[in-house]
């Protein structure tokens, strides 16, 4: 579940980017991550397995407390104006995943992503 603060730490600088273009630009690259939906699930599940392998329960809090205090200290950074800057995502790849996201809801990602998981861990 950590791994959800790491992925949005990656996708922030993506974000930052194309947000800064018009936000029709980033719509072209949604369609190419959409259209590889398939190699994705299989990378993803596969990166899962072994990412239950390598992490120890320590290895993983200190994961998760770098990545928490970068998006901290992201969040921090952020100008008012930079709210509403955002991209298009690819939305085959997560059912959290919005067809265009902005800073906020990127930033929101984590724990909208956890709760997903904590709610198919309680079935």
């Amino acid at each position: 579940m950590a791994f959800g603060f790491v992925i949005a730490n990656a996708l922030l600088p993506m974000a930052l980017f194309w947000g800064r273009l018009p936000n029709s630009w980033s719509r072209p690259l949604a369609w190419i991550l959409n259209a590889s939906t398939g190699p994705f699930n299989r990378v993803n599940a596969f990166g899962a397995r072994m990412q239950g392998r390598i992490f120890t329960l320590g290895r993983i809090g200190t994961v998760y407390d770098r990545a928490t205090a970068s998006l901290l200290t992201r969040v921090a950074a952020t100008r008012d104006a930079g709210w509403e800057h955002g991209m298009h995502f690819p939305t085959r790849w997560d059912p959290n995943f919005r067809e265009f996201m902005t800073l906020e809801q990127l930033f929101r990602y984590p724990v909208v992503h956890f709760r997903l998981h904590l709610g198919q861990l309680a079935r």
